[in-house]
C-alpha cells in the first residue's frame, strides 16, 4: 500500500490516513465556535431539565379534559 493520494480535490487525502477524528492525540478543532445567546441556552436547559415523567402526565391529562368537553 502506498502513501499516494485517492484524489486531487478539495478533501484529498493520503491513504493511510484516519477518517475523522478516530487517530490519536488531540481532535483538530479548526470549526468556527457556535454564537448562542442567553434566551436561548436558558431555554434549552429549561428544557433539558423538565422531568419527563410529569411532562408525559400533563398530556395525558390534556388528553383526558379534552375528551371530556368532547373537544381535541
Amino acid at each position: 500500500m502506498t502513501n499516494q493520494k485517492l484524489t486531487n480535490g478539495m478533501n484529498d487525502s493520503p491513504k493511510n490516513t484516519s477518517i475523522g477524528q478516530t487517530a490519536e492525540g488531540f481532535p483538530d478543532d479548526s470549526g468556527r465556535p457556535v454564537d448562542v445567546d442567553e434566551k436561548t441556552v436558558e431555554a434549552t436547559r429549561k428544557k433539558l431539565s423538565e422531568n419527563p415523567r410529569e411532562k408525559l402526565l400533563k398530556e395525558v391529562k390534556q388528553q383526558e379534559d379534552a375528551s371530556r368537553l368532547g373537544s381535541e
